[in-house]
């Protein structure tokens, strides 16, 4: 039995759907890393911190709304939001 005889040769399609996996979970964190640094901004604006980044608290919260729309049931949908 020769190695050939298991061997699986990767189709155009099958390498595209793996680049598609991995862009997906590529921006799935950054917008689980992005909801961290929101809230952490959020509660300081919230507690009325000396050191709080950006715009108002508003502006932080709708960012924040803006990255749980960025990916809907595994598909991106437009552009990355912009943070405050």
């Amino acid at each position: 039995m020769s190695w050939l005889d298991t061997a699986t040769v990767k189709t155009v399609a099958d390498k595209q759907a793996e680049k598609a996996a991995q862009d997906l979970a590529i921006e799935q964190a950054w917008v689980v890393s992005e909801l961290s640094s929101a809230d952490i901004e959020i509660r300081k604006h919230e507690d009325g911190a000396a050191r709080v980044k950006g715009a108002n608290v508003q502006a932080w919260r709708t960012y924040r709304n803006d990255l749980r729309d960025y990916v809907q049931s595994g598909v991106v949908t437009g552009e990355r939001p912009v943070k405050p």
